[in-house]
């Protein structure tokens, strides 16, 4: 007992050391997007010989090997050797029999599509590439495209396709591929990637993004082309540019970008005709394709009044890749309608007068003004401008003196021009009548002479600072000074700015617009949308920073809305392009008004839709904005859609539930996703709610569009073999696939793996000294002993 407690004492510990050894994980990715259906019967023999092999349609004989090997030199195989048939006759007439079975073997395997022939490379043959795989390495199997799938590799045929009808296919993530490797189950050390596709990214994420990505890994990616590195013949309607909406007698000019790969120097005529109307003769234009894309405008006049829809195509060419992307539809609405405009301004300064031409000279717009002080030497008999409200012809009925007008654009006036009357009745026009009120910042007075007023109640933004730039880096040409306008991305969806059709583009044009070196920002109130920041030298721009600095806001105010644009000097625009950019924004910001204030509703709600229009895929974004009086007698409403296809011989019926809006209680919005081409009605429902006549309808079209994966459907063999070479992997054809279990061969995952036992604390030894004093005490027990 007394050496237990002594051994107990020193602490001894039992250690000993082994490794633990584990295969290495291989994740193996298929591209599974809708490129992959292609069949690329463009293609070259040597290509197709390719193919066939590694998909087991063709054998391993001598003969192929020869055939490929010349075929690959772009030279005519010798079918049959002097060595097999020495007749020349003989050899030749062999030689065609065996050229003839060459072709039929070719033309068979034309037939598969991308993903027949991965597929098969696969999992067939005497034994299939990926039990070779499993026999060198954790093998694991998952198929992409705009998401990935996992695939129990056992059960790989059963689950493939049915695999591939759960993942989205309309577009092809390359990035996908690393997202299943951090996934993964098992547990063995990732030892490489290997990527099957035909190397074609169609997210909007850049390439080099893509490729920075997976070279992250830090393992070696095998790259195998599937599919042609040959421009295939394909033509492709990839983009249209229209108005969703145009006047009545406007003229409305559609540009069209269509792909012509693999037609250079070819013709290509292109067709627009109308789909509800058979008996209009289509608009069509021929172009010589030059390149990968061309572009074709037409230009629709003359349109009656109603919703036109209209399909861009062209012919389905002889040996062209595919057919299932030469088309395309799109709808117009056609509107008889003004815009009804009121412009209050304090004086005649440059701001009021540049707006005032802009409006004036749009044959769409039915302007009226009011210039409150202004030069009278009383020669005439009245001002040019009227000088009061009075003075405007106003419907006996309104609800207020401004109800007929769409947009009233509110700019440097004096509080002693606008009493509190008007202001109240300003507020009922925006709050009841559903109007829109654009405020535009003044040195002399708006906004500054009217805080706490009910004027500083309708801004859309709060805590205003002014921006002042000063010093001799402003004393420049006009394009050198002053600061612009960061356009947000609620900003960059609306018309009014959008200067050009390319994002790219438009985006230059307002970065070289000229600056501005006074203007008045804000903290956007809650419900607001930034739509502009002023993007000052050395600012950083973010989130919060947009939020904080909101140079052009918009917010909702009961059934109508406010805008605030922070700047007086919008004609600074012209300087080198006249009327082309200043017109633009303040002409399509009064239509834009027109469509806000003619969405559906009452009194009480109105029902409006960001677009009216929108591409199959898209989510269509509902909005309803309600009375506050409304609200507070209805505190429990629970308002939904009411989605209907138009189209008996198609039916479709969706509800979706309205949400209020954070941070403005007012507004209650909703999300309509995977909706059919076609056209629709869209009803506000709620339980409870009296609408009187009928409920507030809206229309929305969804038009019929090729997805991303069939605008382009092209091999990218540069993308695979840049992304093998930067992470150490290999790029590989299809029928080299076998060569890389051997890659993964003897790299193991070993783990040292050292273990220790506490001897002193183990419970064996209290078991052992508890033994010996129960066995001494026994002992002395036995033996009479105390």
């Amino acid at each position: 007992l007394i050496l237990i407690l002594f051994l107990t004492l020193l602490e001894p510990v039992w250690t000993w050391s082994y490794e633990d050894e584990h295969q290495g994980r291989v994740v193996v990715a298929l591209d599974a997007s809708e490129s992959m259906d292609t069949k690329d019967w463009h293609a070259p023999d040597a290509e197709k010989l390719h193919w066939g092999r590694a998909a087991g349609i063709i054998g391993d004989e001598p003969r192929f090997n020869a055939w490929q090997t010349s075929l690959d030199k772009g030279e005519e195989p010798d079918w049959v050797t002097e060595a097999e048939i020495a007749d020349p006759v003989q050899r030749n007439r062999q030689a065609q029999v065996r050229k003839k079975s060459f072709q039929d073997l070719m033309e068979g395997v034309e037939k598969l599509s991308r993903w027949d022939l991965a597929t098969r490379a696969l999992i067939t043959g005497p034994k299939p590439f990926l039990k070779s795989l499993e026999d060198q390495a954790l093998t694991e199997m998952t198929i992409f495209g705009g998401d990935f799938s996992s695939i129990n590799i056992d059960k790989l045929e059963l689950e493939l396709d049915a695999g591939r009808k759960s993942i989205n296919q309309t577009l092809s993530d390359l990035s996908q591929p690393l997202e299943a490797a951090l996934s993964g189950t098992s547990d063995g050390k990732l030892a490489g990637l290997i990527i099957l596709s035909d190397g074609r990214n169609t997210t909007d994420t850049d390439s080099q993004e893509v490729l920075n990505r997976l070279r992250g890994m830090g393992v070696p990616i095998h790259t195998v082309l599937v599919g042609s590195d040959l421009r295939p013949r394909d033509l492709s309607v990839s983009h249209i540019d229209h108005p969703e909406t145009i006047f009545q007698d406007d003229s409305s000019l559609v540009t069209t970008i269509v792909k012509t790969s693999g037609f250079d120097g070819e013709e290509v005529t292109v067709y627009l005709e109308s789909i509800d109307e058979e008996n209009i003769k289509p608009l069509e234009q021929t172009i010589t394709a030059s390149g990968e894309f061309g572009e074709v405008t037409f230009d629709l006049k003359d349109l009656e009044l109603g919703r036109h829809r209209y399909r861009v195509r062209m012919d389905v060419a002889e040996r062209e890749t595919r057919e299932d992307n030469n088309e395309r539809e799109f709808s117009v609405s056609v509107v008889d309608d003004r815009a009804q405009a009121l412009i209050l301004e304090g004086e005649g300064r440059w701001e009021f007068r540049y707006l005032d031409n802009a409006l004036v000279r749009d044959e769409r717009v039915n302007v009226d003004h009011v210039l409150f002080e202004q030069p009278f030497m009383k020669v005439l008999q009245k001002p040019f401008f009227p000088m009061q409200l009075s003075d405007l012809n106003n419907e006996a009925d309104a609800i207020s003196p401004f109800a007929k007008y769409d947009v009233i654009f509110i700019g440097d006036v004096s509080p002693a021009s606008l009493p509190v009357a008007q202001w109240k009745q300003l507020d009922q026009y925006v709050r009841e009548e559903g109007g829109t009120i654009v405020f535009s910042a003044g040195k002399r007075f708006f906004p500054m002479a009217y805080r706490g007023t009910r004027a500083d109640a309708l801004l859309p933004i709060t805590n205003l600072k002014e921006i002042t730039l000063t010093g001799d880096s402003q004393k420049g040409p006009p394009q050198t000074r002053g600061f612009r306008l960061a356009i947000t991305p609620d900003g960059e969806d609306l018309p009014m700015f959008r200067l050009d059709a390319d994002p790219i583009a438009n985006k230059k044009i307002w970065q070289e617009l000229p600056g501005h070196l006074w203007g008045i920002v804000g903290e956007a109130k809650p419900g607001a949308t930034v739509w502009a920041t002023a993007d000052e030298p050395g600012n950083r721009l973010g989130l919060e920073s947009e939020r904080e600095n909101g140079l052009v806001v918009q917010r909702y105010v009961g059934t109508g809305q406010v805008v605030w644009i922070g700047i007086d000097s919008t004609w600074r625009w012209r300087f080198r392009s006249g009327d082309e950019f200043h017109h633009r924004f303040w002409g399509q910001l009064a239509r834009w008004a027109v469509s806000f204030k003619a969405t559906a509703g009452n009194k009480d709600v109105r029902l409006a839709l960001r677009s009216a229009v929108i591409d199959q895929g898209e989510s269509a974004f509902l909005q309803a904005r309600w009375d506050e009086r409304f609200l507070n007698q209805h505190p429990e409403i629970k308002p939904q859609a009411l989605i209907t296809s138009t189209n008996e011989e198609a039916p479709f019926s969706q509800k979706v539930d309205l949400k209020q809006q954070v941070g403005n209680p007012l507004v209650y919005e909703a999300r309509a996703s995977d909706l059919p081409a076609g056209e629709y009605r869209i009803q506000l429902i709620a339980e409870g709610v009296d609408w009187g006549v009928a409920p507030p309808e809206a229309a929305l079209v969804v038009n019929k569009t090729s997805s991303p994966e069939l605008q382009d459907v092209s091999s990218n063999r540069a993308f695979l073999e840049q992304l093998a070479a930067e992470t150490g992997g290999k790029f590989l054809l299809l029928d080299q696939l076998n060569e890389l279990p051997e890659e993964f061969a003897g790299l193991h995952d070993v783990t040292s793996i050292r273990e220790e036992i506490p001897l002193w604390s183990h419970w064996v030894i209290m078991v052992l000294f508890c033994t010996i004093a129960m066995t001494e005490w026994v002992t002395r027990k036995l033996n009479g002993l105390p």
